[in-house]
C-alpha cells in the first residue's frame, strides 16, 4: 500500500492539514480516510482525478475529520464525476454526513454520481481488503481501523486514546498511524494520546513503524527531537509518502 499523508495536523493547527491519509494499492483501487476542511484544497493540489478515489472512511465526525466533505463532493459534482463513491462511516453519524452532501449539490438534490451508504462493523471486506474496526477512548465514538491488503497491514487510529481493542488492531502491523496530541503524559480519562503511551505502544504490539499525528502545534518541536533517538518511531508530517512494503 502507498500512503499519502494529506493532512497530519490537530483541529486547529495554523502549520498542518487537518488528518487525513490517501490509500491506493496494487492494483490502484483507492480510499481517502477522513476529510476536514482542508484536505479537499489538498486533493487538488495532487492532481487526483475526479474518479480516482473509490471509497471514503470516516473514523468519526468531528469537524476536523470530516467537514470537508461537502467542499469535495462539491467539486466532483462540477467537474462531472461518473464512478460510484463508497462512504463508511458510524450509522448514528451518518446524518451529519449526509447533510454535508445535501449541500454540496443544494439548490438541487440530484447528484451525478451515486453514493453508497456503508455501516462501519467490527469486521468486513471491500474488494479484496480485509478490515476490522474498534473503538479508542474519545469524546464521541472514534472507529480506529485496521488494513490487510496484498499481505500487508496499516493502522489508523482515528482520534482518542488507545484502548484494549485498538490495542489489538494495531498488533505486528506494518505501518501503523496513532494520535498523539500531547509531549506530557495526559490523565488517563483524557480523549488524546500522548508521547509516553505512544512509547508504550510501540514496544506492546510490536509495530514496524508507528507515526505519531493530530500533534498540537506548541507540541511538535519536542515530539520531533523525542522521536528522533527512538527506533521506529516518526512524526508523520503534510506530504509524507510511505509504502507499507518498505516496513517488511
Amino acid at each position: 500500500m502507498k500512503i499519502d499523508v494529506i493532512g497530519s495536523g490537530s483541529a486547529f493547527s495554523e502549520i498542518n492539514n487537518t488528518s487525513s491519509i490517501h490509500i491506493e494499492d496494487n492494483s490502484h483501487n483507492q480510499w481517502l480516510i477522513d476529510c476536514g476542511p482542508t484536505i479537499p484544497r489538498a486533493l487538488w493540489q495532487r492532481g487526483i482525478e475526479v474518479n480516482a478515489i473509490q471509497a471514503i472512511y470516516f473514523t468519526h465526525c468531528h469537524p476536523d475529520h470530516c467537514s470537508g466533505l461537502a467542499a469535495l463532493v462539491n467539486q466532483w459534482k462540477s467537474f462531472q464525476r461518473a464512478e460510484p463513491l463508497d462512504i463508511f462511516c458510524q450509522l448514528e453519524q451518518q446524518p451529519l454526513l449526509t447533510s454535508l452532501v445535501d449541500l454540496a449539490i443544494w439548490p438541487e438534490t440530484d447528484i451525478c454520481f451515486d453514493i453508497r451508504w456503508h455501516d462501519i462493523t467490527d469486521a468486513f471486506t471491500w474488494q479484496h481488503w480485509e478490515i476490522e474496526t474498534a473503538n479508542t477512548q474519545h469524546e464521541i465514538s472514534n472507529r480506529a481501523i485496521r488494513l490487510t491488503v496484498d499481505g500487508q497491514t496499516l493502522f489508523y487510529s482515528g482520534d482518542g486514546r488507545p484502548t484494549a481493542a485498538s490495542k489489538v488492531l494495531m498488533q505486528d502491523a506494518d505501518l501503523a498511524f496513532q494520535e498523539c496530541a500531547s509531549f506530557k503524559a495526559l490523565d488517563d480519562d483524557a480523549s488524546h494520546g500522548d508521547l509516553p503511551d505512544c512509547i508504550r505502544l510501540l514496544k506492546d504490539t510490536n509495530v514496524k513503524k508507528l507515526g505519531l499525528y493530530h500533534c498540537f502545534d506548541a507540541a511538535l518541536p519536542n515530539l520531533r527531537d523525542a522521536a528522533g533517538t527512538i527506533p521506529n518511531l516518526f512524526i508523520s508530517y503534510d506530504g509524507l509518502i510511505l509504502n507499507t512494503a518498505d516496513a517488511l
